[in-house]
C-alpha cells in the first residue's frame, strides 16, 4: 500500500528544461520593462527631440492604457492556448515595436513624423506587455515544484522592474545630447529585445509531459475564462488583494514617472536621479528574493505582505518629505532603498497569493486581473499627480538641473503636492490591506490534502 502511494507521488516531477523557460520568460519581461521606461529618465531630452512637450508622458501612459483591453485578450489567450504561444506573441510584438522605434528615432527621419512613428512602435511593444507579464505565475505553476514556485515567480516577475531600473539608471549617463537617443536608447534596447527572440527556439511546449504538483494534475479543471473572472470577483480576498496590490503597482508607475523631474528641480544631477531608479529596483530584488524564500519554506504570505506593506508606507512618508529638500542625497537614497526593499517584496508573492485565493481559476486570469487593475490605477495616479504640479520659486529655478536652455524653463515644475497625494493613496491602501486581507490558501490546502490521500 505504501509503495503504491509512493508511486502516485512520484508521478509529480520537474524537468531541467524549466530553467531555460525561466530564463526566457525573465528576459522578455526584462526587455519589455526597459522598452516601456526608455524615455522616463530623460523626460526633457525626449520632449525636445520628438517636438512634443508631453512625449515622455505619452510613451509611458500608452503602456498602461493598452494593457487594459489587451490584458483581457492575453488572459483568455494564455489560459486557452498556453504559455508557448503567449510567449511567442509577446516576444515578437516587443521586438517589432523596438525596430519601429529605432527607425523613427533616426536623425535621417523627418522631425514631423518621428513622434507619430515612435509612438506606433511603442504601442506595438505595449501590446506585448500583458502577454509577458501574465506568464510568471503560469510558468511557476506548471513547471516548478511547490517549494520552488514563489522563487521562480519572483525571478521572472521581478525581471520586468529590473529592466526598468537598468534603463532608468543608464539613460541619463549615456544620453548627453539628442543624437545619443538613437545611438544608445534604441539600438541597445532593440538588441536586448532580440535575445528573447533567440530563446524562443527553446519554447516549444506550454507544459511539461507530467505535472510538477498535484494542483496541476489532470483531475484539476480550471473553469472557462468568463466563469474564472466571475469567480475571482466573488472572492473577498481577491478583491482586497487586487485593489491594494494593483494600487501598489499603479503607485510604483507614478513614482517612476515623477521621480526624475521631482529630483532635478531640487538640483540633483541626472546621474544621481537615474541611480535612484536603479536603487529602487535593486533593493526591491533583494526584498523580493528574501520574501520568496520565506513563503516557499513557511508559506507565510499574509504576514510577510502586511509587515512589508507597513514598512513601505513609512519609507514612502520619508520620501515624500525629503523630496522637497536639496542636498539630502543620503535621506533620499535611504528612503528609496527601504521603500524598494519592502514594496517590491509584496509584488511576486502577491501574484502567487492571487492564484492561491482563486484556485482552481487559471493562473493568467487572476494575475492578469491584478495587473490590469494596477494599470487602471496607474493611469489615474500619473494623470492626477501631474495635474497637481506647481510653478517653482526663483531659488528652485536657479538650482534646477532639468533643462539647460531658457526656452525650456516653462517645463520645470515642483512636485510637493503630487508626492503628498501619492503618500495619501499609499496610506489608504495599507490601512485597507491590513484590516481586510485575511486569505485562504486554497491551492496549498488542495495539494496537502491530495498528498495525504495518496499516502493513505
Amino acid at each position: 500500500m505504501m509503495e503504491e502511494a509512493s508511486n502516485r507521488l512520484d508521478d509529480y516531477r520537474v524537468y531541467p528544461k524549466r530553467w531555460i523557460y525561466l530564463l526566457a520568460v525573465s528576459m522578455i519581461n526584462f526587455s519589455n520593462g526597459n522598452t516601456w521606461i526608455t524615455y522616463a529618465a530623460i523626460t526633457f531630452y525626449t520632449n525636445n527631440y520628438y517636438s512634443n512637450n508631453n512625449a515622455a508622458l505619452f510613451f509611458n501612459v500608452i503602456f498602461m492604457v493598452l494593457s487594459i483591453p489587451v490584458g483581457f485578450l492575453a488572459c483568455w489567450w494564455i489560459d486557452k492556448f498556453g504559455l508557448r504561444s503567449a510567449y511567442h506573441i509577446g516576444t515578437w510584438a516587443n521586438f517589432i515595436g523596438n525596430i519601429i522605434r529605432l527607425i523613427a528615432s533616426g536623425t535621417f527621419m523627418d522631425p514631423s513624423i518621428r513622434f507619430p512613428m515612435a509612438i506606433t512602435g511603442q504601442a506595438i511593444a505595449a501590446f506585448a506587455q500583458p502577454f509577458v507579464m501574465f506568464l510568471p505565475t503560469k510558468l511557476a505553476a506548471y513547471w516548478f515544484a511547490d517549494n520552488e514556485r514563489a522563487i521562480a515567480n519572483t525571478l521572472s516577475s521581478m525581471s520586468n522592474p529590473i529592466g526598468i531600473a537598468v534603463m532608468y539608471s543608464l539613460a541619463p549617463v549615456f544620453v548627453l545630447n539628442f543624437s545619443d537617443i538613437l545611438i544608445f536608447q534604441n539600438i541597445a534596447v532593440t538588441a536586448v529585445a532580440f535575445i528573447p527572440v533567440i530563446l524562443s527556439v527553446f519554447i516549444n511546449k506550454s507544459k511539461p509531459p507530467t505535472p510538477a504538483t498535484p494542483s496541476r494534475d489532470l483531475d484539476v479543471q480550471a473553469p472557462p475564462f468568463l466563469k474564472g473572472v466571475i469567480a475571482c470577483f466573488k472572492s473577498k480576498t481577491f478583491i482586497v488583494l487586487s485593489i491594494c496590490l494593483g494600487g501598489g503597482v499603479g503607485l510604483f508607475n507614478a513614482l517612476y514617472n515623477n521621480l526624475q523631474p521631482a529630483l532635478c528641480v531640487k538640483g540633483y544631477n541626472p546621474t544621481f536621479n537615474g541611480g535612484m531608479g536603479t536603487l529602487l529596483i535593486m533593493s526591491g530584488l533583494v526584498g523580493a528574493a528574501v520574501s520568496g524564500i520565506i513563503v516557499d519554506k513557511w508559506g507565510e504570505f499574509e504576514k510577510v505582505m502586511k509587515v512589508s506593506f507597513c514598512i513601505a508606507g513609512v519609507a514612502a512618508a520619508s520620501l515624500s518629505i525629503c523630496i522637497n529638500y536639496e542636498n539630502v542625497e543620503w535621506w533620499v537614497a535611504l528612503s528609496i532603498f527601504v521603500f524598494g526593499a519592502a514594496g517590491f517584496s509584496i509584488y511576486p508573492i502577491g501574484l502567487e497569493m492571487g492564484v492561491e485565493a482563486t484556485f482552481p481559476v487559471a493562473e493568467a486570469t487572476s494575475t492578469g486581473l491584478i495587473i490590469m487593475i494596477g494599470q487602471i490605477q496607474g493611469v489615474f495616479y500619473v494623470v492626477m499627480t501631474n495635474l497637481a504640479t506647481g510653478k517653482p520659486d526663483a531659488h528652485d529655478m536657479a538650482i534646477q538641473t532639468c533643462v539647460d536652455t531658457n526656452d525650456q524653463l516653462h517645463t520645470v515644475l515642483t512636485w510637493k503636492w503630487p508626492f503628498l497625494i501619492w503618500l495619501g493613496c499609499i496610506s489608504c491602501l495599507i490601512m485597507g490591506f491590513v484590516v481586510f486581507f485575511w486569505p485562504k490558501y486554497k491551492r496549498r490546502n488542495y495539494e496537502a490534502g491530495k498528498k495525504w490521500n495518496d499516502l493513505n
